[in-house]
């Protein structure tokens, strides 16, 4: 028995979808904010359950692990990181290299009096100028340490050209508070984490991966050694948001920032092209948010600038927006208006309907009250829900101040996560340009809403998948082991570059890399490209194709580089580095086609339920989707009931059942 586990930690749920001998299934459990690796060793436990064996056979059959987490998210949301002290080079103690330290967005990141300056600077043509006194940093730093600081980021000027400074600061650091002390400071220099040009840019991103970054390696390495006590052998292999792996050793803080719905859009992007989507959008619905991206249109490790609670931050990643509404998002009025989100329940106490002491009303109790929900079956039966506490929350808090009944409170909630999801896509489609001919839904939520959402954006077909409910999971099962290498050129890079030095180096640095994750260079690829920026907005970025590993010119690549950069002037692009990506695969579970040929044929239902329409209640068919095979027809109005969904079919619309097994939810006047 081969097995493949691929783990995703939500703000609610955590998911894992498994696979083996060919075949897959899901298994949910509830997220332990108190401790992540709980809900991580419970999931694998699930697992083992649903295989039946014990946790020690399912960790010896399985030949990879991939696990997302929601740690960093969780750190800058509320706010745990340790403080850290800064050292700049002097003058720059107080704008950052360009952006207050005071009245800003570092307001989170930064305590007062943590940053200190130091004589020394790199010029522009790489020299280190100034001198770095040993006595001198010892000073700055024993005083930071007094004013509370429990981490040290080294962010000197032009360090891009030359990291000797830094180093140098670092060594003289680890030299005074060496590691095997209790006082022993965690320093982290900003060109280990960014080669971008700009000095705040390369700070902030170096600030931000040292906030989360402790607490993350404990995290992950309990994780780790929880499952090697247990008998896995390999290593526990990390999701990147730039939709690639690593182990544990080698993942940087920063780049797991948000990488579960950068994993949703690697598996809507594979999908995609199985289905020949042209164009199309994903929606997905979480216990907390809900996150839109776009099929087909993922460009991997292109989107560097990420931003995070106001600081924009360099990262490789495949972005997806965020919008405030997930299933555990909190009603309450506002204007006269029902508002839904951007607070939510969470995972504990979540909603009123679960029991556990939640208090506000929330986009679940709303589905559950419009009938919509079984109380039963949620979560395949693994869950109760009280039906009672949802009608009286809703009461409360939204029915009787409006004077409505509970049951058009409950739809007011419903209709206002859809419109904020509606308007969300047609927002984000606008931006970029696109004509989306199809909607992808998943989270627990997706399915749930997405028929709806596709009427108001008047869209043909929707998606719903048998993974659905465990989207980033299946997505990172889709990843390789993938490692970053960049080098910054100099400031004016102009005819034909020599690049095979950095590229020899590179590849070196690579192969010792993979060696330690069990690739020999074999096994290994390579992709080389040019990292090309806005000569006044370094982080403004893009990056090209380089098919020659020895010499490149620097026109052709900024031409390229100017399409990429929406058009913009030549003249203000410039050449500023070379990036290496070097790939090992990992196993990926196959899929069945979703091809289908041959009529669709209406199924039959065994059930019904009452559910609010708008109106009234009205009864609708209650399919269940381990029942609909390729070929079947579902007309609206009607639910699907999965195991840890819900899909709902609105009138108007017939859900088709493919070859795959996937759920789309067709426009019958189309």
């Amino acid at each position: 028995m081969s097995i493949t586990i691929d783990i995703d930690t939500g703000g609610t749920f955590t998911d894992g979808f498994i696979t083996h001998d060919g075949s897959a299934f899901s298994v949910k459990v509830d997220t332990t904010p108190h401790d992540l690796t709980e809900a991580f060793l419970n999931c694998l436990e699930a697992a083992a359950e649903r295989l039946e064996i014990n946790l020690t056979q399912l960790l010896q059959r399985t030949s990879v692990i991939r696990y997302s987490t929601t740690y960093g998210t969780n750190t800058i949301i509320q706010r745990a990181g340790p403080k850290l002290g800064v050292l700049v080079t002097r003058g720059h103690e107080d704008d950052l290299y360009g952006e207050s330290a005071k009245g800003t967005a570092y307001d989170w990141l930064l305590s007062e009096g943590l940053v200190s300056g130091v004589d020394v600077r790199v010029d522009d043509n790489g020299k280190v100028v100034g001198n770095i006194e040993p006595d001198d940093v010892r000073a700055k730093v024993i005083e930071l340490l007094e004013s509370g600081a429990r981490g040290l980021v080294v962010g000197i000027k032009g360090s891009h050209r030359n990291d000797d400074a830094e180093v140098r600061i670092r060594d003289i650091v680890r030299s005074e508070f060496p590691r095997h002390y209790l006082g022993a400071l965690p320093t982290l220099v900003s060109t280990e984490i960014s080669q971008n040009r700009d000095d705040g840019l390369r700070l902030r991103t170096a600030l931000v991966s040292a906030y989360i970054h402790h607490g993350l390696a404990r995290h992950l390495y309990k994780a780790e050694e929880e499952i090697r006590r247990r008998g896995y052998t390999k290593p526990l292999l990390v999701v990147h948001a730039s939709g690639s792996v690593a182990r544990v050793a080698k993942s940087v803080a920063a780049h797991t920032y948000n990488s579960g719905p950068a994993a949703g859009l690697v598996g809507s992007n594979e999908l995609g092209s199985d289905l020949d989507v042209r164009s199309g959008l994903t929606l997905d619905i979480g216990g907390t948010s809900t996150d839109i991206g776009a099929v087909g249109r993922v460009w991997r490790g292109v989107e560097n600038s990420v931003t995070i609670d106001g600081i924009s931050i360099d990262v490789p990643a495949i972005v997806a927006d965020s919008l405030g509404g997930g299933g555990g998002s909190i009603a309450r009025i506002e204007e006269g208006q029902v508002k839904v989100g951007p607070q939510s329940a969470g995972a504990y106490p979540g909603p009123m309907c679960y029991g556990l002491g939640g208090d506000s009303p929330t986009v679940t109790d709303a589905n559950l009250v419009l009938g919509y929900l079984d109380p039963a079956t949620f979560l395949g039966g693994g869950r109760n829900l009280d039906v009672e506490k949802a009608r009286q929350g809703i009461a409360r808090d939204i029915a009787e101040p409006l004077g409505f009944s509970v049951e058009q409170a409950a739809w007011e909630i419903r209709q206002a996560v859809d419109r904020i999801v509606a308007g969300g896509l047609t927002d984000y489609a606008d931006a970029r340009g696109l004509a989306p001919e199809v909607l992808f839904a998943y989270g627990g939520g997706g399915p749930t809403h997405v028929s709806t959402v596709a009427d108001l954006l008047d869209i043909s077909a929707a998606y719903c998948f048998p993974m659905s409910p465990v989207f980033s999971a299946y997505g990172s099962s889709r990843m390789d082991v993938s490692h970053l290498y960049e080098v910054s050129l100099p400031d004016a890079s102009t005819g034909v570059v020599d690049v095979g030095g950095f590229t020899q180096l590179m590849k070196q640095e690579a192969q010792r890399d993979m060696l330690g994750e069990g690739f020999d260079a074999s096994n290994v690829t390579y992709e080389l490209h040019a990292g090309v920026s806005l000569e006044d907005d370094p982080q403004t970025k893009a990056y090209v194709d380089l098919a020659d590993d020895a010499t490149a010119d620097s026109q052709d690549v900024v031409r390229r580089a100017n399409d990429a950069l929406n058009g913009k002037a030549a003249g203000s692009v410039m050449w500023d580095s070379v990036r290496m990506k070097a790939t090992a695969p990992t196993p990926h579970p196959q899929l069945e086609s979703p091809a289908f040929e041959g009529e669709y044929v209406n199924k039959e239902a065994s059930a019904s339920r009452s559910v609010w329409t708008g109106d009234g209640f009205e009864d609708v068919w209650v399919h269940e989707a381990a029942n609909l095979n390729p070929g079947d027809r579902v007309a609206g109005p009607a639910i699907i009931e999965a195991e840890f969904t819900t899909i709902v079919v609105s009138p108007g619309r017939d859900a088709c059942i493919d070859g795959a097994n996937n759920v789309v939810l067709v426009a019958r006047d189309r």
